[in-house]
C-alpha cells in the first residue's frame, strides 16, 4: 500500500554533515558519482549525485510507496511511518537485513521535506529515543542525512544525497565505510530505475 504521507528511509547505513574535511572521489558509473569524507570518528560521510528525469512529485511519491521501498533502498526489509507530525514531517522506523556476519539493523528517524526557491530538500535526523530497541536488531544511531533536488536547464533534475550514521555493533570501521559507499551506489542505481514509474502523477502537497 502507499502510505498517506512521506515514508523516509536512510540509504542503508551511513554518512554525516561535517564540512571541515574535503570530499574524496570514490567512483563514477552509470551517471552516478560517489564521494566520501572522514567524519572524525573513523567512519565516513557519503555523498551520492546524479541527474535524472523526475518531477518533485514523482520523487516524493516514490518515497511514500512503502511496498516498493525494499526494491530500491539497499538491504531494507521493512519500513513504516510511526507518527505523522504534520503534512511534511514524520517519524519513520526502518529495518535492514545486514550481510553476513553482521546482525540486522534498525533505525528511527525524523524527516521533513520542503520546497523553497525552487529547490526540494528533505532532511533526516536521528530519532532513536522515540522507540525502544527491538529484540534481534542493533539500532543505527547518529543519523544525519539530506536530500537536495534541483531543476536543470536541460529538463533533468540534479539529485544530491549526503548522509552519515553509526551502524553500532562491533563491525570494523573499514567494513562499515565500504558498505556505506557500495550501498549508496546500489540505491541510486535502483532509484534511477524506479523513478519513471512515478512520473506524470501529482503529489497533493506539491505543485511540481
Amino acid at each position: 500500500m502507499i502510505l498517506p504521507r512521506i515514508l523516509v528511509v536512510g540509504l542503508c547505513l551511513f554518512s554525516a554533515l561535517s564540512y571541515a574535511t574535503p570530499w574524496q572521489f570514490v567512483k563514477s558509473e552509470s551517471g552516478i558519482t560517489i564521494h566520501k569524507r572522514n567524519h572524525g570518528n573513523g567512519l565516513v560521510e557519503v555523498r551520492a549525485q546524479m541527474q535524472v528525469a523526475t518531477s518533485y512529485s514523482g520523487f516524493l511519491l516514490l518515497l511514500e510507496d512503502s511496498d516498493n521501498v525494499p526494491n530500491w533502498i539497499d538491504n531494507v526489509s521493512h519500513s513504516e511511518v510511526l507518527m505523522q507530525i504534520s503534512s511534511n514531517e514524520n517519524i519513520v522506523y526502518t529495518q535492514f537485513k545486514a550481510p553476513w556476519p553482521a546482525r540486522d539493523r534498525d533505525m528511527v528517524t525524523y524527516s521533513k521535506y520542503e520546497v523553497e526557491d525552487g529547490q526540494f530538500t528533505l532532511t533526516i535526523k536521528d530519532a532513536s529515543n522515540y522507540l525502544a530497541k527491538e529484540s534481534g536488531y542493533i539500532r543505527i544511531n547518529e543519523v544525519d542525512a539530506l536530500w537536495i533536488l534541483q531543476p536543470l536547464t536541460n529538463g533533468l533534475t540534479h539529485i544530491t544525497y549526503t548522509a552519515y550514521a553509526n551502524a553500532g555493533g562491533i563491525l570494523p570501521d573499514w567494513l562499515m565505510n565500504r558498505l556505506s559507499a557500495n550501498n549508496a551506489f546500489s540505491t541510486f542505481k535502483k532509484l534511477k530505475d524506479q523513478l519513471p514509474k512515478y512520473q506524470g502523477q501529482q503529489h497533493p502537497n506539491l505543485d511540481q
